[in-house]
């Protein structure tokens, strides 16, 4: 009879193996190796792990790889190169394996799901990004950028996010992938071990997604009835805010294309008032701010075809005549996405910078205003990571600069903020906490107004580290009624 592939596994530790049994193999290993290093004139001192904390992955892999099917196991070469790379003793290598398959399979989950809509968000992300289009290009799209975008279209959760962007963290701060002093322990590992496994690897999009991959190939491909529009848009609406101004801006960029079919731009004139009226203001602006733009760089069709969108819309009102707000739109949004990876500290005042230039004595305008408190506010807060206290020492004077310049619209935007999970992501770290209260205080000394220092007072006499849940305090949300 046939042996089943269970039967035939290899066990990594041997049954009836205790852990001092263990110990004492990759002991037997561990010092001839050391020797060899010693011998050829090279560094031992905080090179390989501790035999114990090698011992907590190894005793613990088999469990935590049973999420893996037994199929994909046999192909996982980089599990391989990860269990021996921690036999060994180089948890910064395992690491580093460990991410890149992770980069890759969410590269291989996008691709499965919708590529075009990937690269539409990313374009809005960040301006770098507008040029991208083919499977070979997302190796441009920086790996926290990635996390971002399958979290803005559906592919991770906001919770799964957290946890592998703090894979990513160090992944770049303590893996081999660059130099650093930083150590890894055995329950490090394997935290990032099951996050990646679980939530990338073997990750398969919820039905909401599917839903909404299902919208844009019939958006593309079919001629929707106009009797489905207002049901459809009514789905659409039972979406997560975000995902709704990435539709809206998606299909604002689609019907904007010079080579769009006719029934495409048909079906976007049906279903775009739906998506228009659950949009929210902030995206809204963001396609008003488009004719300015197009209109200035002689765009003429592109101007058109935003005048017309507006039109069907009946958003005329968000028509921004001037480029400056479209111009500062981009940059906001490419000193948002050098913020959130790697090198922050060193890359944002040049970002900074040229925000500064923008804006001139011309104020912040009304289209950009609440994507600018929000940037401006996140990169003054910063992450409270690294040597440099979580920021970028040379922009922070911009950001004293732009803060000085809230007025009260601007700071009712700071009081809404708190209620946007990639604003307070990094609340619960010392640092920001306290640059957040910073910029409350600064704000009350600008205003009388009462309903606005009472949400203020809240802020600032709030729990420590806790800022995140500020938003569903009573305290807070009493004031904000009446602002």
């Amino acid at each position: 009879m046939e042996e089943s592939p269970e039967n035939n596994k290899i066990e990594l530790i041997p049954s009836g193996s205790s852990p001092q049994q263990v110990e004492t193999s990759i002991a037997a290993f561990n010092e001839p190796l050391s020797n060899l290093l010693t011998h050829i004139g090279l560094p031992t001192e905080n090179v390989l792990m501790p035999i114990e904390e090698r011992r907590k992955v190894i005793f613990s892999l088999e469990s935590a790889l049973e999420v893996l099917p037994y199929d994909q196991r046999q192909k996982a070469f980089y599990l391989s190169k990860l269990t021996v790379a921690i036999t060994v003793g180089l948890f910064d290598g395992a690491l580093a394996f460990l991410w890149d398959e992770t980069v890759k399979s969410l590269r291989q989950l996008i691709i499965k799901f919708d590529l075009d809509y990937f690269f539409n968000v990313a374009g809005e992300l960040a301006s770098r990004y507008k040029k991208l289009s083919g499977e070979e290009d997302m190796e441009a799209i920086s790996d926290y950028d990635l996390l971002d975008i399958c979290r803005r279209i559906g592919l991770i959760n906001d919770v799964n996010f957290k946890r592998l962007e703090h894979v990513n963290y160090f992944r770049n701060h303590a893996s081999s992938a660059h130099p650093n002093d930083n150590d890894l322990s055995g329950m490090d590992m394997l935290s990032f071990l099951e996050n990646c496994l679980k939530y990338a690897i073997t990750a398969e999009p919820d039905i909401s997604v599917v839903n909404i991959k299902r919208f844009l190939d019939n958006v593309r491909k079919n001629e929707i009835p106009a009797d489905d529009y207002q049901h459809i848009g009514r789905d659409i609406a039972k979406q997560p805010q975000e995902r709704i101004d990435d539709l809206l801006l998606t299909l604002f960029g689609n019907f904007c294309a010079p080579d769009i079919e006719q029934k495409v731009s048909d079906n976007i004139e049906g279903l775009a008032p739906y998506i228009w009226n659950a949009a929210s203001e902030a995206a809204k602006y963001k396609v008003g701010a488009k004719f300015g733009l197009y209109r200035v760089n002689g765009d003429v069709q592109r101007k058109d075809s935003t005048q017309k969108f507006l039109e069907v819309v009946d958003g005329l009102g968000y028509k921004d005549e001037d480029s400056l707000a479209a111009e500062l739109l981009d940059k906001l949004e490419n000193l948002k996405s050098v913020h959130f990876s790697g090198n922050n500290f060193y890359n944002e005042y040049s970002h900074a910078k040229s925000i500064d230039n923008s804006l001139s004595n011309r104020g912040i305008p009304t289209a950009a205003r609440k994507m600018f408190v929000k940037v401006i506010c996140v990169c003054y807060a910063g992450n409270g990571l690294g040597y440099k206290q979580g920021v970028d020492e040379r922009a922070l004077p911009y950001y004293v600069k732009f803060i000085k310049m809230f007025k009260v619209q601007e700071t009712t935007d700071f009081l809404k903020l708190f209620s946007d999970s990639e604003f307070t992501i990094d609340l619960n770290r010392t640092l920001p906490d306290q640059r957040i209260r910073d910029i409350a205080k600064t704000l009350k000394d600008t205003t009388t107004d009462v309903h606005i220092n009472k949400a203020l007072d809240v802020i600032i006499n709030f729990s420590t580290r806790s800022l995140s849940k500020v938003a569903g305090d009573s305290r807070f949300k009493q004031p904000l009624k009446f602002i």
